[in-house]
């Protein structure tokens, strides 16, 4: 759960926050400008088109950049572009020797009349003690300023040096915000004018402590422990977050930070009270976040697992594999190099010719565009402690936490380089530590591809999943109830398969088989069938979770092929080959269905449309190997909510091309040549026929791989397609040629005959709901998974309706219960009198 850091929560207990510069009460409601677009997108030259132009106006305009260098070279862009605006600039290296926070405060009071631009860095800003009239300035952040600040260090005696100044606010369970209690001391401290080692150690710690604009907290029991000296480590840990109060009052504040809404500090602000509104003033192009398709890329990667100190100090420090496999890789060519600063100076790779080390801030760097290569190893992960803050306070998690502060760090150290200009005319090689941070980098650059440095790779040791639940008992509970409902849903296909079925089966990894208890969760975690090839008839069983399955299409949407026929196929379908001897994947092989798959071709319809026509849906579209952007060619993945029966499938699936052409979709196919939007009239190009036992490629690159794509439509509104829900309210009427043989063994005179197993599979179910049902709470998933069970056993759809009603008056709510069976029914009934007529 997100909590607000208590600084903003002390203000948002009010409606009002106090100007620091009038000390009248305004609105808390406060709107911030940004501008996101990707690094070499000219933001930097926009903000200073802005600011200027509105200095012309009489307008005051204060520019915020990160580094001292990029404040030299934009105000030397100023003046040349803009010789009449009056600029200024105020920083470290500017030559002259007063405290810059002094120079700026003395300028602020004293300011020109008219209008005028202002530089100052990110680090100078924040350390402001007060700004004069900031509601006179407009502001402009070239990017992003750093929002998260931590201190961990082993301090098990001078810790006093700060914790005897501070005191703990505002308990909560875990997490305390820190209160400064003697100001004086810890200025002193932040000042350090005897140039004291000791205090040098915590020296910006205090500043931070001091600021107005940082929020700071501590784990509770930790300090404590650390207080009364009974700590394990020693160690004082504090997290420091920015507050968006130091940019409030301000006339207008427009953050230029490519990528922004990947930061903290977008997370943040974004959740404290703050408007974040896209800037039209800079930028009113909102498709420029992805560089444009560029193949001269080589992505390579050392490791499958996130990098960190821990692991490059285990695995040689300075000296680790990667180091050498990056020196061999790069030879004697020029590259850009960003390492930690702890061994950036003895690294190996500072000994080539090539090499140029830049700094971890790179921002605005501009100096290395004709540089083709990139080194980026960084070990940019936050503390164990302080992800762990970050993750529980602020709920911004691991995954967040690695796009924010590794790779956006690795993403602005490579944009130095000739990509900066889009250079196509030169191979580029980029080396960097992890596989993630690989993939992140070849979705932004399109065309690009990845390679792994064929590393031996370290023992993964086991780690936890990403936590979407507030407690662990919230999340087992709901990890039960996920498992009961699928593994009730698959117990009924289950008990129709022999258990000698599974003595033959080849999983496509090991991985797939090792996580299979018995036949139910096999049945729940099947996702597919892979062949070698289009031609091959030997299936191997893809068991995976949803999301895990999804990955593997995406990253199998990367690879590259000459021809179509070496690409690896899959089908839904779960084969038994011993039921033919004329073939092993024919509609005779199919045990049951997993997930939709739609050949798309010779239509007009993009998947886009399709996403508008079913905006509840879940679903993966990619490219073939011969699709182009004039002659689309692509498929649809649709999960399911469980497995279906050979007539499931196919009802669901003319229930898909039911409500496409109830839209206008027509259903002829085109010529090759005819397939644009310009023709009259719309096509979805969709074969009408299902056929359950059908292969599809995997993705992958398209022979014209300028037109690759591979999109996921998900989000809290998109769920995988709901079986039941869609079988019971369809809305296709009946045809003939789509009814399968689910009920081919029923008499038409209505013989509620019931085999020996039948019962034995009938007793098994009803004990199950008369164990789990009868709960509160449970009726209704239970309901689902025994009409399931009883529905798989291909019983009389009476002998269905009877045992349904039986366990409904047993239910803790039997009306709500026998409504939702009758609901069942109705849709039982329907499929079944398509076939037969003589029954109840």
């Amino acid at each position: 759960m997100y909590n607000q850091t208590q600084n903003t929560g002390r203000l948002a207990a009010s409606d009002e926050i106090l100007d620091n510069n009038t000390h009248e009460w305004q609105s808390k409601d406060c709107v911030f400008y940004y501008d996101s677009r990707r690094a070499g997108g000219g933001k930097t030259y926009d903000i200073v088109s802005a600011a200027c132009q509105r200095a012309a106006r009489g307008q005051k305009c204060l520019i915020v950049q990160p580094t001292t260098r990029l404040i030299d070279e934009t105000f030397q862009e100023v003046s040349f572009r803009f010789p009449l605006i009056t600029v200024h600039k105020f920083h470290s290296d500017d030559g002259n020797s007063v405290n810059v926070s002094s120079r700026v405060m003395a300028y602020l009071n004293n300011a020109d009349l008219g209008g005028v631009v202002l530089f100052v860095s990110h680090r100078t800003l924040i350390n402001l003690p007060y700004f004069h009239r900031r509601k006179d300035w407009a502001v402009f952040l070239d990017e992003c300023p750093n929002a998260f600040e931590t201190f961990d260090d082993r301090l098990p005696v001078n810790h006093t040096i700060i914790t005897d100044h501070v005191q703990l606010v505002d308990f909560a369970s875990a997490y305390s915000r820190v209160e400064v209690t003697n100001h004086h001391a810890l200025s002193m401290t932040a000042r350090n004018q005897s140039q004291d080692s000791i205090l040098a150690q915590v020296q910006d710690l205090a500043k931070i402590l001091v600021s107005p604009n940082y929020d700071s907290y501590v784990n509770i029991e930790k300090f404590e422990t650390l207080k009364r000296k009974s700590s394990n480590d020693g160690r004082l840990s504090i997290f420091s977050i920015l507050s968006p109060n130091l940019l409030r009052g301000f006339d207008r504040v427009t953050i230029s930070a490519a990528r922004f809404e990947d930061t903290f500090a977008y997370h943040h602000w974004s959740k404290s009270g703050i408007k974040l509104k896209k800037s039209r003033e800079l930028h009113s192009d909102t498709t420029s976040l992805i560089h444009p398709y560029n193949p001269s890329i080589a992505i390579y990667y050392g490791y499958e697992v996130r990098y960190s100190k821990y692991l490059r100090d285990r695995l040689g420090g300075d000296n680790t594999p990667i180091i050498a496999a990056a020196t061999k890789r790069l030879g004697n060519d020029r590259f850009v190099r960003v390492e930690n600063n702890d061994v950036k100076l003895t690294s190996p790779l500072g000994k080539l010719a090539g090499d140029n080390l830049i700094p971890g801030i790179s921002h605005g760097l501009n100096c290395y565009k004709d540089i083709h290569h990139a080194v980026t190893i960084i070990a940019a992960n936050q503390t164990p402690e302080a992800s762990r803050f970050l993750r529980e306070y602020f709920d911004f998690d691991d995954d967040k936490q690695f796009t924010a502060f590794t790779n956006h760090s690795v993403y602005q150290a490579i944009c130095r380089t000739s990509i900066r200009q889009n250079d196509q005319a030169h191979n580029k090689i980029w080396i960097v530590a992890s596989k993630d941070t690989a993939d992140w980098l070849s979705e932004i650059f399109p065309g690009s591809r990845v390679e792994s440095l064929g590393l031996v790779q370290p023992v993964r040791k086991q780690v936890g999943r990403k936590r979407t639940h507030k407690t662990d008992n919230e999340r087992k509970n709901a990890s039960k109830n996920r498992s009961r409902v699928e593994l009730s849903l698959a117990s009924g296909f289950a008990q129709n398969i022999d258990a000698s079925y599974f003595q033959g089966i080849d999983y496509l990894e090991n991985g797939d088989e090792s996580a299979i208890k018995d036949i139910s969760h096999f049945v729940a975690r099947f996702r597919a069938s892979y062949f070698r090839d289009y031609f091959s008839t030997d299936p191997y069983v893809i068991c995976k979770t949803e999301s895990q399955f999804i990955t593997y299409l995406r990253d199998h949407s990367k690879n590259v092929y000459t021809s179509k026929n070496e690409i690896p196929c899959v089908s839904g379908a779960m084969f038994d080959v011993n039921k033919s001897t004329d073939t092993n994947r024919g509609n005779i092989n199919v045990e049951f269905v997993r997930g939709i798959w739609i050949d798309i071709e010779k239509g007009t319809m993009t998947h886009g449309d399709f996403s508008r026509s079913f905006p509840l849906l879940h679903f993966v579209a990619y490219n073939t190997f011969s699709h182009t952007k004039d002659r689309p060619r692509f498929r649809i993945y649709i999960p399911t909510s469980r497995v279906m029966t050979d007539y499931e499938y196919r009802l669901v699936y003319a229930e898909i091309i039911y409500v496409l052409e109830s839209k206008g979709y027509r259903s002829q196919k085109l010529l090759d040549a005819a397939c644009r939007k310009t023709l009259e009239g719309i096509y979805h190009g969709i074969d009408h026929l299902p056929h359950p036992c059908a292969v599809f490629a995997l993705p992958c690159q398209a022979q014209d791989q300028s037109g690759s794509f591979f999109k996921e439509y998900k989000g809290d509104c998109r769920m995988a397609l709901d079986v039941d829900s869609w079988l019971i309210n369809r809305i296709a009427p009946d045809d003939d040629e789509l009814i399968g043989s689910a009920f081919d063994n029923l008499d038409e005179d209505g013989d509620l005959t019931i085999t020996p197993d039948q019962q034995a599979g009938i007793d098994a179910s009803m004990n199950e709901w008369y164990r789990v049902g009868v709960l509160p709470g449970e009726g209704h998933d239970a309901l689902f998974a025994l009409y399931h069970s009883l529905y798989a056993m291909k019983l009389h759809p009476r002998a269905i309706s009877e045992r349904l009603s039986e366990a409904a008056r047993s239910a803790c709510s039997p009306k709500d219960r026998q409504r939702q069976a009758d609901r069942l029914m109705t849709g039982l009934r329907r499929w079944h009198q398509s076939r037969h007529h003589h029954f109840l």
